[in-house]
């Protein structure tokens, strides 16, 4: 019934655009334990100290100041998919690092997007596509390129439909499907139970 309660509650944090929230909400299942409000009292925190409207206000704060990037030495460490790990390691993946930039840039009033290209998430922030991943690097067409071939294999491809905004229920449904194959590669069958509860609760998107 916890289970069920916690799917629940997550399709409604979805729903009401706070991935903060649904980010903690997953690492409160994984682990029993997540502490959200110094979680959100430093994202709230860091919102304070960004002086601008710009992407690179933001990266001042994010990647600069507090050197929050890309786990490069443990890529597939559970620790990277959760809003407090990551803030207390200052290292993610893309998708983790996409989430914290986009709590914290919108408290501080940017305008903040997500954008799911295969194998790699980016942000766009003040309307500047963004690579939190590689501590919050502006980056272009050719460049996003790149990334889905470091990533996926192959030649350096972009189709622009990859670039556009997707909305919190498509994010925390690829947030599951990453813990998803994780759980699987493990063998663990009550997390796995968990994420297809918590992906039969959201919208298709």
């Amino acid at each position: 019934m916890r289970d069920i309660a916690l799917a629940n509650q997550l399709a409604d944090l979805a729903a009401e655009d706070r991935l903060a929230e649904a980010n903690l909400l997953m690492g409160r299942f994984h682990r029993g334990n997540a502490d959200g409000e110094t979680v959100m009292a430093r994202i709230a925190d860091m919102a304070s100290r960004v002086e601008g409207t710009t992407h690179l206000a933001l990266r001042r704060v994010i990647s600069i100041a507090e050197g929050i990037g890309g786990n490069v030495d443990d890529y597939y460490s559970f620790d990277n998919h959760f809003l407090d790990t990551v803030l207390a390691t200052r290292r993610g993946i893309p998708i983790s690092l996409s989430a914290l930039w986009i709590a914290v840039g919108r408290r501080a009033g940017l305008e903040m997007d997500g954008v799911g290209m295969p194998g790699h998430f980016l942000v766009y922030a003040g309307g500047q596509l963004v690579d939190p991943f590689h501590y919050g690097e502006a980056i272009g067409f050719d460049e996003a390129a790149s990334l889905v071939a470091a990533a996926l294999g192959g030649e350096p491809r972009a189709d622009r439909s990859w670039f556009e905004p997707v909305g919190s229920h498509y994010i925390v449904r690829r947030m599951l499907l990453n813990l998803e194959a994780l759980y699987r590669q493990r063998g663990a069958t009550r997390q796995l139970e968990w994420v297809a509860a918590c992906l039969e609760n959201l919208p298709d998107v």
